[in-house]
């Protein structure tokens, strides 16, 4: 007969969630409180481990006064687990819910049954046993971008599927690539380039007009989008004629994306990243459009990518701050990545929401930072 393992729905569902797919479990009992019912999170974690657990089921836990739990607690004892392998995974709910369900569970280790209490320190990376040879092991990189999105209330709204974004991306990849490397010496004309694109695209004009014929590392550049296809352009020429309005949202600022996406693809495995996710939460309905997300290690990375000049960025990098926070949970990261060079109070800003700063010539610097993190 397999293990039942009991777990609390909590805020932050992975500490349930890893240890449960790593370990393979069969039978899971989640345990959800009020609160934790309002939030949907019993509901988040049951949708994400439907894929992998054959029985899965919610069981309503009234944690509103010290007999309530031990009623509760009482009448979980008994609900045929005589005689039964259990694993009480201690990571979610409150200290008296805890003691007061390893009380009633302990008794089971003198009958027939088994009991062992299982503890996921996220921040470690440890799965922690306690029973009568207290014992560790590391936790493994178990968890997708599909199933960090579904614990955490999330559905995608488009096809997030990277073969198809790779194979866009990588038709452009010479002119990306151009542009990230020489951000620096192109700094003034990819701002040029964004306005025209934007001009472009708001006007559904794609003949746009440049100032003054570029030359050196810009008439390079055009050189490069018009052998791939991006623009027609002659050498000298002030006369720029995009493609279509996928060549303009490419300058005006998707190239900043799949910059980041073509070094994603060299570190990460499909079904561990994706650009330009959409995303919306199954119980708020709040919505959420993200430059490119990626899980490794069981952490998440979220990226927001800008390609114009920002005299102000500190509300783009509070709305980074604020989605790390409700997408991407306790352990996510964000990066706020920008061809254009950022003000030192907006790098003060992003430093207090604890996200990291490529801009201008750093950006020369993605894959290195993109292999850290993942190596972490």
């Amino acid at each position: 007969m397999t293990a039942i393992h009991l777990c609390i729905a909590t805020g932050q569902n992975a500490a349930n969630f890893i240890p449960l797919k790593q370990l393979g479990a069969q039978e899971v009992w989640i345990l959800e409180t009020p609160a934790m019912r309002a939030l949907g999170s019993g509901g988040s974690l049951k949708h994400a481990l439907d894929a992998y657990v054959p029985s899965v089921k919610c069981i309503a836990f009234d944690d509103s006064t010290p007999q309530s739990i031990c009623a509760d607690a009482s009448r979980l004892a008994d609900k045929s687990l005589d005689g039964r392998e259990v694993v009480f995974h201690i990571t979610g709910g409150t200290k008296l819910m805890v003691l007061a369900i390893h009380r009633e569970l302990d008794l089971l280790n003198s009958g027939a049954g088994s009991y062992r209490t299982l503890y996921a320190d996220t921040q470690r990376g440890m799965l922690d046993w306690m029973d009568s040879t207290p014992s560790q092991e590391s936790m493994h990189d178990v968890l997708t971008l599909q199933d960090l999105l579904l614990l955490r209330g999330y559905r995608t709204t488009n096809d997030t599927r990277p073969a198809k974004d790779q194979q866009r991306a990588a038709a452009r990849a010479a002119v990306t690539r151009f542009m990230g490397e020489n951000t620096q010496a192109l700094s003034k004309f990819i701002g040029t380039l964004a306005y025209k694109a934007n001009a472009a695209r708001m006007e559904s004009a794609l003949a746009q007009r440049l100032d003054y014929p570029p030359g050196g590392v810009a008439a390079k550049l055009l050189t490069q989008a018009a052998k791939s296809g991006l623009v027609g352009w002659t050498a000298a020429n002030c006369d720029l004629i995009f493609t279509d309005r996928d060549a303009a949202n490419f300058f005006a600022g998707v190239w900043t994306e799949e910059y980041v996406f073509l070094k994603l693809t060299g570190v990460l495995k499909p079904g561990q990243y994706a650009i330009n996710a959409k995303v919306i939460h199954s119980k708020t309905k709040t919505e959420n459009e993200i430059d490119v997300i990626a899980v490794k290690n069981n952490r998440a990375l979220i990226i927001e990518c800008k390609a114009k000049k920002q005299d102000d960025a500190q509300e783009a990098i509070y709305k980074l701050g604020q989605v790390v926070k409700q997408v991407g949970g306790l352990m996510a990261k964000g990066l706020y990545v920008s061809a254009r060079e950022v003000q030192p109070h907006d790098r003060r800003r992003a430093a207090e929401y604890d996200i990291d700063v490529l801009a201008g010539e750093e950006l020369q610097g993605v894959n290195q930072y993109l292999r850290n993190w993942a190596n972490v």
